[in-house]
C-alpha cells in the first residue's frame, strides 16, 4: 500500500508506505503501536514517521512509514487517516507516543475509540534533562511499571516527598498514560486487576484452586499413629508407611500425586 499527497503545484507533499506482509501480520500482534518521527537528514530533508508494533519475541514489528514535511497537526492526522485503512479503529487499541501536541490530538479525532499511552523511555529522558536528578529516575520507574495500586501510591508518594516539582510535572503529563496501573487501554490487565482486588489472599486465583484441591484430598486421609516413630496413613485402599517421622510434619509421596504434607498425627 502506497498512497502520495502533492501540494497545489503538483510538488510532493506527503507518502504512506504499508507493505502487504506487515499488514496481513498485524492481526497476530498485540494490539499496541506505537508511533514516532525523526528528522531526514539527506538531500531532501523532511522528517519519516513511523508506526511499529512488536511480535512474540519482542522484536520490532514494522507496519507503516511516512514521509512529510514536518510534525504538525496536518501531516500527523494524514498519516493517521492513512493508517486507520490498515489498522482499524478499535476500544481494545492502544497508541503509544511521546507528548507531541500534534499526536495527542490527531489521535483523539482519528482514532477516537483507541486509548493513548505516553512512551515511559521518553518520559524518563525528559526527567532527566529537566530536573537534573538521576537519582529520582528509580522511583518515576517504579511507580510506571506497578501492578498493585497500592505499590504505585507507595512510589509515587515518595516521588512527591522527593521532588514536589517532579511530582507535579508526572500528574501534568497524565497519570493514566504513562502508569501500568492506570493505563485504561490493556482491558485484559484491567479485568485482571478487578479480579486481583477482590481476592481475599495474595496468592493467585490459580494458586487458591491448587492449594484447595490438595487440601480436599488430604482431608481424606487417616494419619495414625504406630509409635513415636512412625505414622499410618491410609487413602482409599492405599497404605503408607513412615519411619523417623520429623517433630512436625511428614512429606508422603504417592504414586500420580504431588508431594503432600501431612500432619503427624490426626484423628479419624
Amino acid at each position: 500500500m502506497i498512497l502520495f499527497q502533492l501540494d497545489e503545484e503538483g510538488r510532493f507533499n506527503y507518502v504512506f508506505i504499508a507493505f502487504g506482509a506487515s499488514i496481513n501480520g498485524f492481526p497476530f500482534m498485540r494490539k499496541v503501536v506505537v508511533v514516532d518521527g525523526t528528522f531526514l537528514h539527506g538531500s531532501y530533508k523532511g522528517t519519516l514517521l513511523t508506526a511499529l508494533a512488536q511480535d512474540g519475541n519482542f522484536k520490532f514489528y514494522p507496519i507503516a512509514f511516512g514521509v512529510v514535511d514536518t510534525e504538525n497537526d496536518d501531516s500527523w492526522r494524514w498519516f493517521f487517516t492513512q493508517l486507520k485503512v490498515v489498522i482499524p479503529d478499535d476500544k481494545d487499541l492502544a497508541i503509544i507516543s511521546d507528548r507531541h501536541k500534534s499526536i495527542g490530538k490527531e489521535i483523539g479525532e482519528v482514532y477516537p475509540l483507541a486509548s493513548r499511552g505516553i512512551c515511559t523511555y521518553h518520559l524518563y529522558k525528559n526527567i532527566l534533562v529537566k530536573f537534573k536528578g538521576k537519582h529520582l529516575f528509580p522511583l518515576v520507574k517504579k511507580a510506571a511499571r506497578c501492578f498493585r495500586l497500592s505499590d504505585f501510591n507507595e512510589a509515587f508518594n515518595e516521588t512527591e516527598a522527593s521532588d514536589q516539582n517532579l511530582h507535579g510535572y508526572l500528574q501534568r503529563a497524565g497519570v493514566q498514560m504513562w502508569a501500568r496501573v492506570h493505563f485504561p487501554g490493556e482491558r485484559w490487565f484491567a479485568e485482571r486487576r478487578e479480579e486481583a482486588n477482590s481476592q481475599q489472599t495474595t496468592l493467585s486465583r490459580g494458586v487458591e484452586k491448587l492449594l484447595q484441591a490438595r487440601v480436599t484430598a488430604a482431608r481424606l486421609m487417616g494419619v495414625q499413629t504406630i509409635d513415636g516413630l512412625r505414622v499410618q496413613v491410609t487413602y482409599g485402599t492405599q497404605l503408607h508407611e513412615r519411619r523417623n517421622v520429623p517433630s512436625t510434619t511428614t512429606t508422603l509421596r504417592m504414586k500420580g500425586n504431588p508431594s503432600i504434607l501431612a500432619p503427624k498425627a490426626m484423628n479419624t
